[in-house]
């Protein structure tokens, strides 16, 4: 219950005089039935009443109303009979008693009151409105006077009757001509036209026709009685065309009095025509005030439709500018929000986080929406942040200019925690001028902001790259994607190519190990190298399907050239997709059981990367593989930030030293020191090492001292295709 105020003071006041005064204005007719005498069409106040039981968020509303009009009711019998006036006071006051508790229910059954926050009517509400309001409380009220009457009274069984009838019909139609309309008014005068109210001249030309048709009927044909507009009523579904039109064009303010006073005019007509002499028996009274609320009740299902199709579109509207799943604004806000602010940003950013993937191959997508929501959050409230899909945000400075380097310095300081994991984020960051707030300006912009991102994450940029015309040249991006959709085409089709790069012991001796690589070829004899294709695959989840095709390729081949190949081990690399899904594992450690002889002879590298956030479903493929005898490789050792742990969880035989340390070993005396730490930790857990990106004699002889186990590189051996290999008998 809501506080009193004086507010609620004032309504109750203007409640009490309008149910006082109602019960005095009155439809007058000649009911056709019975032997009955000049009544009153319309009871007014009933309808008001029960629109009061169905609205009010004080109780104290309706019963004022009610107390109201018995206080009407017994000034109207003090005035009209004097002498009988306490005897029909103590015969109605059972019946008004009665009928207090019947107007509750009625509008309890119909679902009212409601809260505020869904005081509104709806679709699923007229039907019962028809059968509740319309029929059941008129009905209710017709039974209560006959019962009353007949136990108290010794009124003529006929005469009851006819009375029975005009009570079921005065309030019939009070309800008719006001409860729906009070409905309307109250929960929704805010409400703004179902449709735009600038019409097309074509609808003008449509209306006018349509209302010249209907005043052209209404002088041609013959009126109901004498009143001017008696013909309204034998027009009314044309009249009712027209009321539609209109409550579609005029806010609900204005519509629901225009649909009470269309209603109470069609009603006393009725009453005109009866006292002229029109037959109205109760049948015919009966089928007019059908039809009546059959009109009513589609002109406010037209509204409410109506409201209801417009708050859907608006809906979805909003919900299209926002991510599904984390619920972050999306390219669609983001046009919409140039599109309506007032200053422009002079520069716009695209920001990617890398290996998002992993993470949700290892958590799910909940993991994904977490760490979108996360980002957003964090660059707010001086950067407004849109999604551009799976770790990819477009950013606009909320207000005067940003410094994009200290940004990406605050989003590398991010620590992202899920579960007992913790992710450190590895941003790229394209930034591009904005010229204005267009559409165009904003797609030429993009464009150029996510190749630039592009650009420094292919280069390992640690700072913001500034877009260049090269990078946003839409022929170049056409070429882009046409590649990536030849090398998706090419891999389904199995036309690949392995070649394989040796690796030999740094002590010397022939190669002894060699790194599969995958090519794919094309129908011209073109080779696609992993740069070209490996983003769209990683994009479209084809990246397992590349491991599948690599293996289904090598196993026959190994298990064929076992004996002669040069190599005691072949490498071969599996991407994070691959390493958590279960079917791949059940897959591959079939492949191995069903070729014998195969599994010894491989190795099987992976990347800290690949394993992020999915330890737990990646350990059962490397025990498997361990227990087949074949070895694992940790590649990229010392890039991220869980190497060293990553050699205590699982049973790493090989590390991949990677090769930003090993190129600058020669002249660089901090990357000898690191070389050197990451040989001495590999040691303690029993693994031996591998040095990546040895190009030349330099950084050979500075691996040399540092006790290197393996090496690798242009300067050890390019690769080369395995059909193009000596299979000749293998050394010791």
């Amino acid at each position: 219950m809501q506080r009193w105020t004086r507010r609620n003071t004032r309504d109750a006041i203007l409640i009490a005089v309008a149910c006082f005064v109602l019960p005095l204005l009155s439809i007058p007719y000649w009911p056709g039935f019975g032997s009955g005498t000049n009544a009153s069409l319309a009871h007014l106040q009933w309808g008001l009443l029960l629109a009061l039981a169905m609205l009010s968020p004080h109780k104290l509303y309706f019963r004022i109303g009610y107390l109201s009009l018995f206080l009407a009711w017994c000034v109207q019998l003090a005035w009209r009979a004097p002498p009988d006036a306490l005897q029909l006071l103590l015969r109605s006051l059972p019946l008004y008693t009665a009928m207090y508790g019947w107007t509750v229910l009625c509008a309890h059954w119909m679902g009212w009151p409601r809260p505020p926050e869904h005081a509104r009517i709806r679709q699923r509400d007229i039907v019962p409105f028809g059968a509740i309001a319309l029929i059941l409380y008129p009905l209710g009220w017709a039974l209560g006077h006959a019962l009353v009457n007949g136990f108290f009274s010794a009124v003529d069984p006929a005469d009851l009757f006819a009375q029975t009838l005009q009570v079921g019909f005065a309030r019939f139609f009070g309800v008719l001509c006001l409860t729906l309309p009070l409905l309307l008014f109250f929960t929704g005068r805010d409400e703004p036209a179902p449709m735009p109210s600038r019409m097309p001249w074509w609808e003008w030309v449509l209306l006018g026709g349509y209302s010249m048709l209907l005043m052209a009927l209404l002088w041609a044909l013959p009126g109901r009685g004498e009143h001017p507009l008696g013909g309204l009523l034998d027009q009314r579904f044309m009249l009712a065309a027209l009321m539609i039109w209109a409550v579609l064009r005029l806010p609900w303010r204005w519509s629901a009095p225009l649909i009470a006073a269309v209603t109470l005019l069609l009603t006393y007509l009725v009453g005109a025509g009866t006292r002229v002499g029109l037959r109205t028996d109760a049948l015919h009274l009966l089928q007019i005030a059908f039809e009546m609320s059959v009109l009513q009740q589609l002109m406010v299902l037209t509204q409410v439709i109506a409201r209801d199709n417009r708050r859907a579109i608006a809906r979805l509207a909003q919900e299209s500018c926002r991510d599904g799943l984390s619920g972050v604004p999306n390219i669609n806000a983001l046009r919409h929000d140039l599109a309506d602010g007032a200053q422009v940003p002079t520069e716009i950013a695209c920001l990617g986080i890398e290996h998002l993937d992993n993470l949700m191959a290892g958590y799910g997508l909940p993991a994904q929406e977490a760490l979108t929501a996360a980002i957003h959050d964090h660059l707010a409230p001086g950067i407004r942040a849109y999604t551009l899909g799976m770790g990819r945000f477009a950013l606009l400075p909320a207000a005067g200019e940003v410094s994009w380097k200290d940004l990406l310095a605050r989003i590398e300081q991010v620590e992202f925690r899920l579960g007992d994991t913790q992710v450190r984020l590895e941003p790229h960051l394209g930034v591009c001028p904005l010229r204005d707030g267009s559409s165009q300006s904003l797609d030429l912009a993009l464009d150029a902001a996510y190749g630039a991102m592009q650009a420094a994450r292919q280069r390992g940029e640690t700072a913001p790259v500034f877009a260049t015309p090269g990078l946003s040249d839409p022929a170049a991006l056409r070429a882009v994607l046409e590649t990536h959709s030849l090398a998706l085409s090419l891999l389904r089709r199995r036309q690949l190519e392995l070649h394989v790069q040796p690796i030999r012991r740094l002590a010397g001796g022939a190669a002894q190990m060699g790194e599969i690589l995958c090519r794919l070829r094309t129908e011209d004899g073109r080779l696609l190298m992993p740069r070209d294709y490996m983003d769209e695959l990683d994009a479209s989840r084809g990246v397992v399907e590349l491991d599948r095709a690599v293996i289904e390729t090598l196993l026959p081949w190994l298990r064929e050239h076992a004996d002669a190949m040069p190599f005691q081990r072949l490498t071969v690399n599996l991407t994070g997709r691959s390493l958590v899904s279960e079917n791949f594992r059940n897959w591959l450690l079939y492949q191995l059981d069903v070729q014998p002889g195969t599994a010894e002879r491989l190795c099987f590298e992976i990347t800290e990367r690949a394993i992020t956030g999915g330890l737990g479903q990646v350990r059962p493929l490397f025990d498997g593989l361990s227990q087949r005898g074949c070895l694992i490789a940790l590649d990229d050792f010392g890039t991220g930030m869980q190497s060293f742990e990553r050699l205590q969880q699982l049973p790493i035989d090989l590390v991949k030293i990677d090769g930003t340390f090993v190129r600058n070993v020669a002249h660089n005396a901090r990357d000898r020191d690191l070389v050197q730490a990451m040989v001495t930790i590999a040691r303690a857990y029993q693994a031996e090492t591998i040095a990546e990106y040895v190009e030349d004699a330099d950084i050979l002889a500075a691996l040399e001292p540092l006790q290197v186990d393996w090496i690798q590189g242009y300067h050890i051996g390019r690769p080369v295709p395995l059909s193009a290999l000596d299979l000749a008998p293998a050394g010791a």
